[in-house]
């Protein structure tokens, strides 16, 4: 398989609808399209990830996530 994808432009697109689902100086009639759209992008990866196998070091990979997740939470930091 050839990746030809690339996370950080995907991560970027999703932070463009977040940024839109948060936009202070349009409504909510202009909001909520975008958070629809991250709905719809958690949805569809949250399925896939469902019908994926597990792999060798997968578990200590997600643990050493989780706790990066811990350390910005304490930290007060955002990685949006």
């Amino acid at each position: 398989m050839i990746i030809d994808w690339n996370v950080d432009r995907i991560i970027n697109e999703c932070r463009k609808m977040y940024a839109g689902a948060n936009d202070p100086y349009v409504t909510g009639w202009n909001n909520w399209p975008c958070k629809q759209d991250l709905y719809r992008v958690k949805f569809a990866v949250d399925a896939m990830l469902a019908e994926t196998s597990t792999f060798s070091g997968e578990e200590e990979w997600l643990g050493e996530q989780e706790k990066e997740k811990v350390v910005r939470i304490l930290k007060n930091e955002q990685r949006i």
